[in-house]
């Protein structure tokens, strides 16, 4: 959790005034790009100074080429052939050429904030060099009659076949911006912008319908059979398993001490524990075997950076390899606990407090689904079968812009496992927040998850509510009743029970709230045995 952090725009603006002042004679231009197609070649010189219409009759359609319309966001486009193409219903529309080069392209409503907002704080990284990004060029211009934002940059290459030469336009039509982000490599450079040149010729803007409503869920209920040598975990259909974040040093856990106290004043035991590794984490086998001799499974969030290093890029030597003995002793150790072991790697990552979030990455979200592929495969090539792989979005992006949509994240259903949910009730400790319900929260997440990820099991893997504007212990019991009956595919839910801040999510921060969880506990759906020895 974290606060949300916009730039302060006067700092910026100098910034890309400078940039702009310099030109592309301030720029330390690689020979590829020098060799590719100028920026804005497709427009005659007289149609880039005219600020009125583009010009008729500019563009001529390739013979084979074909015609893709999004209705959703607005706009139609001509798919050169060799490309292919997929369109997010209100997220994105991806065109690809194997190989050879990825556009994707976002339109952005700005609402209550202006272009130059929207553009500067996406581009973040590039104005701060994070995860190795060189700008190579800043251009602010006119393109088919509209305002337009240039930027070319690359980074370092971190794998063959990587994309590392970046060329985006924003172009402003009335209160949206066509963001085209678009990547190669240096080997297919002069192919891959003539190609780019070919769609945006091509591009049109249209009346937009929106984003589709999602349809009410089947109802689906699973069991949960998950089977190690030593212990089962086993969730009926009609069970949650509550499972709970509480005090403890990490990697040293010494999770007992403040947790047999607490299981005592609420008469239950929880099953499924969670807790945090950094790259500077190292666990102690010991106390990790501890939580499994005392049948219990354990969740943990691997993080990838440094504990305290707010704008640590990692990805990029992850990438490289720097971290794969950090990343094989975790697996080897998760191996020898040989029981089922919850992994979440990069968890929150469309929040720009997570600095493995596309924010610290020129909005390339193609970085961290290499993170969790390299990561996934390290762990296999290890063994480590019995880690279960958690894929965790919040449930809010931050920012709330089309280029940071959970969906964009998402490596795959051959790698994932389970889906994971996490939406906080932040009260109104700070400005910015919001009293949440529950149902509130959920509702509308769990309906568009189950759209998306209806074949994986669900997990709230961390939630909690605020005791500051509201009532809290109202909310807990809501909470438990709506829980226990209206979102059968969440099979287990993990309570944050610690203060973060400002925000006051531990079980007693009030006497009414404690004793709220402790009631909501006694209802059927949470009362069973998970986790049951083996033999």
């Amino acid at each position: 959790m974290s606060r949300y952090r916009w730039v302060t725009f006067i700092l910026l603006l100098i910034f890309v005034l400078v940039l702009a002042r310099l030109g592309p004679g301030g720029r330390a231009g690689e020979e590829a790009w020098e060799q590719g197609v100028p920026v804005g070649h497709f427009f005659e010189e007289g149609e880039r100074k005219n600020k009125g219409a583009p010009k008729e009759g500019t563009f001529k359609r390739e013979e084979d080429s074909r015609e893709l319309t999004n209705i959703y966001d607005g706009f139609k486009i001509a798919v050169p052939p060799g490309w292919e193409a997929e369109i997010l219903p209100g997220v994105a529309t991806i065109l690809t050429r194997p190989g050879v080069a990825k556009l994707s392209i976002f339109v952005q409503p700005l609402e209550k904030i202006t272009a130059e907002e929207y553009i500067l704080y996406s581009n973040r990284s590039l104005q701060e060099g994070w995860g190795t990004i060189k700008v190579r060029e800043f251009k602010k211009l006119n393109l088919k009659g509209y305002p337009a934002w240039i930027w070319e940059w690359t980074r370092d290459k971190v794998a063959p076949g990587d994309f590392n030469y970046y060329r985006e336009y924003h172009l402003l039509v009335s209160r949206t911006v066509y963001t085209f982000l678009f990547k190669t490599d240096a080997e297919n450079l002069q192919e891959a912008t003539r190609s780019l040149s070919y769609i945006l010729q091509s591009w049109e803007p249209l009346p937009s319908t929106g984003k589709p409503a999602f349809p009410e869920p089947q109802r689906l209920e699973r069991e949960i059979y998950i089977e190690g040598p030593h212990h089962k975990l086993i969730i009926p259909k009609d069970k949650v398993l509550w499972g709970i974040l509480n005090p403890h040093k990490l990697g040293k856990l010494e999770y007992f001490r403040q947790l047999i106290p607490l299981e005592e004043k609420l008469n239950h035991k929880f099953e499924f524990l969670i807790t945090y590794a950094a790259f500077d984490t190292r666990f102690d086998l010991r106390e990790l075997q501890k939580i499994y001799d005392d049948g219990r499974i354990l969740m943990v969030a691997l993080q990838p950076w440094w504990y305290g290093k707010k704008d640590d890029t990692s990805l990029i030597d992850l990438l490289k390899g720097r971290y794969d003995d950090i990343l094989r002793e975790w697996a080897r150790q998760f191996k020898m606990l040989r029981d089922p072991v919850f992994v979440r790697f990069g968890n929150e990552m469309n929040g720009d407090w997570s600095t493995w979030s596309a924010w610290f990455y020129g909005k390339d979200t193609d970085i961290f689904k290499m993170a969790w592929d390299y990561v996934y495969r390290i762990f296999k090539e290890e063994g480590a079968t019995n880690v279960i792989f958690v894929f965790n979005p919040h449930d809010r992006s931050f920012p709330n812009f089309k280029w940071n949509h959970y969906l964009l994240y998402y490596p795959g259903n051959q790698t994932v496992d389970w889906i994971g949910l996490t939406g906080y009730n932040n009260g109104t400790s700070y400005p910015a927040d919001l009293w949440r319900e529950f149902d509130a929260i959920y509702e509308p997440l769990y309906r568009e998850y189950m759209y998306y990820f209806k074949d994986k099991p669900f997990i709230i893997t961390e939630f909690a509510s605020n005791e500051i504007g509201g009532d809290k212990a109202k909310w807990i019991k809501r909470a438990m009743e709506s829980l226990a009956v209206n979102y059968p595919n969440i099979k287990i839910a993990v309570w944050f029970n610690q203060i973060d801040g400002k925000w006051l999510y531990n079980l007693d921060s009030s006497p009414a709230s404690f004793q709220a969880f402790a009631e909501g506990l006694k209802k059927q759906a949470y009362r069973f045995r998970a986790v049951w020895p083996k033999n």
